[in-house]
């Protein structure tokens, strides 16, 4: 009797697991609540040319006009020695306009004790039918260790 009422009971119990198991899941999917907090701002990177005060400004050049804003940018700041190691250059074209032009010119992997990269800001009128760097402003990354790994305008120790 205690083997038939064992053997009843685990094929019960294994009937009902099948059965559970077979079943849709009748749980329904979290909600997520509406965001009650301000967004997060994009990461720096992500808004490289978007505001003046971020750079420090920087002189500009005589005679900083071209054809092609990002020519002139890479003609007035950009690197004159083949790079080393990790040196990476790129001018990059973020907004232009009939009145104006911004490049953003980022040069990392700088064989520098103490600064790893540099960012320049630059914007540019139309002068004719050229371009004319009409502002300027920098920003530098700090080797580990040396200072802020993020672009900003403190100097690197």
């Amino acid at each position: 009797m205690l083997k038939t009422y064992l053997l009843s009971a685990l094929t019960t119990g294994t009937l009902m697991m099948a059965l559970v198991a077979c079943q849709p899941s009748t749980t329904t999917p979290e909600t997520v609540p509406p965001a009650t907090e301000e967004p997060t701002p994009a990461p720096e990177d992500e808004n490289i040319g978007s505001d003046r005060a971020a750079y420090s400004e920087i002189p500009v050049p005589e005679g900083a006009v071209g054809a092609e804003p990002t020519e002139v940018a890479l003609a007035t700041f950009g690197s004159t020695e083949p790079g080393e190691g990790n040196f990476e250059e790129e001018a990059e074209l973020i907004e232009q306009t009939d009145d104006q032009a911004l490049v953003v010119l980022t040069q990392t992997g700088l064989a520098d004790d103490s600064v790893n990269g540099t960012r320049y800001r630059l914007e540019f009128v139309p002068e004719g039918d050229q371009w004319r760097l009409d502002w300027a402003g920098q920003q530098v990354r700090c080797q580990q260790g040396r200072g802020s790994q993020e672009w900003g305008t403190e100097l690197c120790s």
